[in-house]
Parts: structure tokens; sequence; C-alpha cells
């Protein structure tokens, strides 16, 4: 059918003179343009809204429903990667939660595997009922401190551009060589304003000038917004906020804070970043930030808008994001408003989710091969954990990546996530014994290259990460070399050696053995199985750290965040111990003092 006779399709189908796709009667519909409740039947052909209107209209299927219909939700910042498993994967479990666009970053696999990576993720999310669209990754890899799989350079970034399902340029976490002007920063940056592409941004605590500069440079959003001072700053300068659920914020001082200004809430968008499985499995995807604002005071319309409307605006996509004439029909039934309960979920015009269920059969796919067998590591020893002392025995005076006791953060999800993400540097003094330091509440970390290229290795030293055992993964952002971090050799080293096994994943042990395994053989990232089978690897996954006494967090482990160098204040990488504020190594051991 060419174009010309789909749009006189529609005009027909408006006008009555042919018969509607679907007729959805019953229930109340948002008007996301003026805010109204209205009682009208809504008439779709083929893909799209051509009828709002109280008559009634012949239909090929007419859907009686009860409650309130809102347009899809539509998430613009998110990595599918973080849910562990593939995009159709993925498809099968947000749907039912009413989320039928998304706008995903793939630099994670993009870390891995450059641009293919980022084809591999395309290819996958090809004729889904859920429209998945992606940024071409900026930052890869995230900066100089790190040593990632592949590099994403300026002339993939225009070829990228020119894809199909490529909607704009990934978040520009690396601001430092944005202020700097660095070549390769400013020719990505260049081929997204040739194209007038959406650019994405990340810049956590940036404020007056450096952040003027950042937003002068392109970068019109960003997630990472921690505290309210800097999220209003953003608004100001009019960025689009996006927000994130209530592990990573306090919705109620949000919400406070937001509706104190006479216009808040025009360019605050809902997303979700990062969604482990067990948390899209127990508590939702978009549906759950959107449910989360409104019991913290937000205006019920004005959250739906901040998950349609500012979002597809936002992304330039001008036919979803509203139950209007002319826009993708993408539709959900919710049984109540406050509460956000999806009843019904219809995308691009076909009913696919109903009461928290599929009620259509995706096609089985499976991910590209090439993206296995990526965790390339030497055999490794026992003795790669040990960390020699300069002296035989006596005390160290080390640095330390220093969080807060277990104690400390109990109750306030979304405190506890600042005071992890923004990591401390501190000091420690360890007793050395055989030039071993003795570790418990002070851990050793190791951070190995793990794409096959030199296998060189990072150290330091973290407090009250973990007590006991050890920890050991390949989800280490954004680089994700293999991540080990414990109180001993032994422990250690089976930790690693079953990650590597496994192709990829996560591992917990202790006294010799394996508590828990989470095999991620895609990229070292993802998995082919449903996203209720990781859920359950990531609870039994979870349970192991408690034994380990190790903090965790709904959001994510943070392990897999103790390598992001674009993050204050100090991490670890496969080139050692790294201050981001100061942009410089630094040495773990400050002093050594013999007995």
């Amino acid at each position: 059918m060419s174009v010309r006779d789909l749009i006189a399709g529609y005009v027909e189908a408006a006008l009555g003179e042919r018969e509607l796709t679907l007729l959805i009667r019953g229930a109340s519909v948002l008007n996301v343009f003026s805010g109204e409740l209205e009682d009208v039947n809504i008439g779709v052909y083929r893909d799209r809204v051509v009828y709002l209107g109280r008559e009634e209209r012949r239909a090929e299927r007419v859907l009686d429903v009860k409650g309130v219909a809102v347009p899809g939700f539509i998430d613009t910042h998110l990595h599918i990667e973080s849910s562990m498993v593939t995009p159709a994967r993925f498809a099968e479990a947000v749907l039912p939660h009413g989320t039928t666009t998304v706008v995903a970053d793939p630099h994670e696999i993009a870390n891995v595997l450059g641009k293919e990576g980022v084809r591999m993720m395309l290819e996958n999310s090809r004729g889904l009922p859920l429209k998945v669209y992606y940024f071409m990754p900026t930052c890869v890899p995230e900066s100089d401190a790190v040593t990632a799989g592949a590099e994403i350079t300026p002339e993939d970034v225009e070829e990228a551009l020119g894809w199909d399902g490529i909607a704009g340029l990934g978040e520009v976490m690396d601001y430092e060589s944005v202020l700097a002007r660095r070549e390769k920063f400013m020719r990505i940056l260049e081929a997204g304003w040739r194209r007038n592409s959406v650019i994405d941004g990340h810049c956590v605590l940036l404020s007056g000038a450096r952040l003027n500069a950042y937003i002068a440079a392109g970068p019109e959003a960003d997630h990472e917004n921690f505290t309210i001072e800097s999220m209003l700053e953003k608004l100001r300068r009019g960025m689009y906020v996006k927000l994130r659920g209530p592990y990573i914020l306090d919705p109620r001082r949000f919400v406070e804070a937001l509706k104190g200004l006479p216009n808040g809430w025009e360019r605050v968008v809902f997303v979700t970043d990062d969604v482990m499985p067990d948390t899209l499995l127990e508590k939702g995807h978009l549906d759950f930030v959107v449910r989360s604002m409104i019991e913290a005071g937000m205006d019920e319309v004005e959250a739906i808008r901040s998950a349609t409307l500012r979002p597809a605006e936002h992304m330039r996509m001008r036919d979803l994001g509203a139950i209007a004439p002319g826009r993708i029909a993408d539709v959900l039934i919710l049984r109540d408003l406050r509460r956000v309960d999806v009843d019904l979920v219809v995308a691009s015009g076909v009913p696919v989710a109903r009461g928290g269920r599929l009620i259509v059969q995706l096609e089985r796919r499976s991910f590209d091969r090439r993206a296995y067998g990526t965790v390339r590591v030497k055999e490794l020893k026992q003795e790669d954990f040990v960390f020699r002392a300069p002296i035989k025995e006596g005390r160290m005076r080390v640095r330390v990546v220093d969080f807060p006791r277990p104690e400390e953060i109990a109750g306030d999800v979304s405190w506890t996530f600042l005071q992890m993400i923004v990591t401390k540097l501190s000091e420690a003094e360890i007793e050395v014994r055989d030039h071993r330091p003795v570790l418990g509440e002070v851990a050793l970390m190791k951070v190995i290259e793990r794409h096959g290229k030199h296998g060189s290795s990072g150290v330091g030293f973290v407090r009250n990460l973990l007590r006991r055992g050890a920890v050991a993964t390949t989800v280490a952002h954004d680089s994700h070399n293999l991540a080990v971090v414990g109180t001993n050799p032994v422990d250690m080293h089976v930790a690693a050696t079953e990650v590597i096994r496994a192709g990829g994943g996560m591992a917990a042990a202790l006294d010799g053995k394996v508590l828990a395994l989470i095999e991620l053989p895609i990229a070292g990232l993802m998995s082919e199985e449903p996203v209720e089978v990781m859920a359950g690897k990531m609870r039994a996954f979870r349970e192991a750290l408690r034994r380990l006494e190790a903090i965790d967090h709904p959001y994510m482990p943070l392990i897999s965040l103790m390598t992001l160098s674009v993050i204050p204040r100090v991490r670890v990488t496969d080139k050692g111990l790294f201050d981001v504020i100061e942009q410089r190594f630094l040495d773990p051991v400050i002093e050594a003092v013999p007995s």
C-alpha cells in the first residue's frame, strides 16, 4: 500500500466511510493536551487512532472496557542490558506494564562489541510489538581511565545516525572531554548538530558555568538527578529533567520542590535507566515510577504526561505520546488512574497484554552468536588475588573507597543510593602479616581487563562493601571488565573462575564454595532466558550478598558501579585507583610502617 493510499484510508475511516480496525468503548479517555477526561470511543484504523467521539462505528473488532484510557508509556533513558535479558525477552516483560516505546542506550554491549553490538541490539528488536529505538553511544569507552572491548569513533557515530532505529546521540558522560573541547568529542557532537539529533546527557553534579557550557554543547536532557538543587538548576537552564524511581530519589521531596515552581512539570520526564530483573518482575517498569510519583503527591494527569506526551516531545516523535487522531494507537486501559493499575495494553492498534500477561505470542529469536565468548581472560590462580605489601610485618596506611556501614544506611533507599553512588575517598590502617594485608572491613578490589587485549589489572581497597567472602562480575559499568571484591584470595579466585567459566555473569563465593551464580553469556551482560528465570537468579544472588554482609541496593549491586569512571569521587578500573574529580590515578598505599 502506498503512503497516499494509507493516508486516504485514515481519512475515510475517521469519516465513517471505511470500517475501523478496532473500536475501544466504555473508557474515560485522558486528554493529555487539555488535562480533561472525555467519555468518548477510540476508533483505530490499522496502527493509528483516527476517531474520538460518541458515535458508534463499524469495526472489525470491538473492545468493551472499564477504566481510564491513557497513552502508552514511553521510556527515553534505559539500558536493556541491565535487565539481563535480550530485547525480545525484555519486550515480553515490559509490555504488560504498559511500556509501549523505549529509547535505549546500548552503550553496555557497545563497550564489549562496539558498533556491531549496537547492530545486534537493533536486529534483535525489529518487528516486536514494543517499539524499540536506540541512541547511538557517544562514550565508548566512557573515559581514558578504562580499557573497553571496543571504541565508538566519530565515524561510527556519523554512520549510525543514518541507521533505521537510531534516534539520537546517547548520554554524553565524558563531560570533561566536552568542556576541554577534545577533538573526538567535538566531532561526535558536530555529527549530532548537523542532523539536528536529540542529544542525551549525563552530568553528575555539574553546576554554574560548567553546566552552562555543557548544555551549550548540545546535551538537552539529564537523568543524573540526585539532589533537588542540581535538578532545579538543570530545569532552569532548559534541560529536560529525567527522573528515575524511588530507589534513586525521594519522590516526595522532588515533587514538593517542583510544585513550588510556576511551571515546574513542563520539562519533567520519567525514565527507568537500569532495572534489574527481580525489580522488573516485582515492582514493574515505568508504571512503577509513575505510581511512585503519584503516591508522593504529584497530580495524576501531570504524572501521565511525564511518561507519555513529554517524552514524545523530547524525542521529537510527534506521532506518539497521546490518544489523538493521527497518533500511533498505543493505548492503556487503567483500572485505577491513581494506582496506575494496567489492565489492557494496545500497541500500534493491536491488543498485546491483558491483566498483566501477554495475549500475543512473540516470535522466538536468538541473539547474534558473535556476542558469545567475549570473556577472554587468561587462566587465573589464587596468587593473582594476593596483594603483596611493601613490608613483611607491620601496618600499612592505604587509600580506600569508603562506604557507610550497613547500619548507617538502613531505611531510606534513595538516601542510601546517593551515599553509595557518589563515593568517598578516605584512609584506613591495615595490619600486614607476611607481606599480606589482613582484610575484613577493608576488602581488596581487583579489576581485570577481560576483552582479550592486554589482560592488565588494577587494584584498590574498599571499606564496608562486604565483610566476608568474595563477589565477581562482568557487569561492571561501563567497560564491563572482570571486577572482583573479596577478603581473601581463595574466595576471590573461586568467584572469578566461576564467572569466566559461565562466559560472563555474577558469582558470590564463601569458604571456597560458590553461593550463587548468574550466567550472562551474551557479551557477559545478558541471557536468552526469560525475565522470570533471571529474576530468580538475581534473588538468589542478593541472598548470597546478605551472607557476605555486603552492601546491596534494589537498583543494582554496588560492585557493578564501582568501575564507572565518570561518577565522583573515586573508582577502581583495570588501570588502577582513579580519582574522578582530580582526573588522576592514585597509589593505593600511602605508607607502610614495619614492626
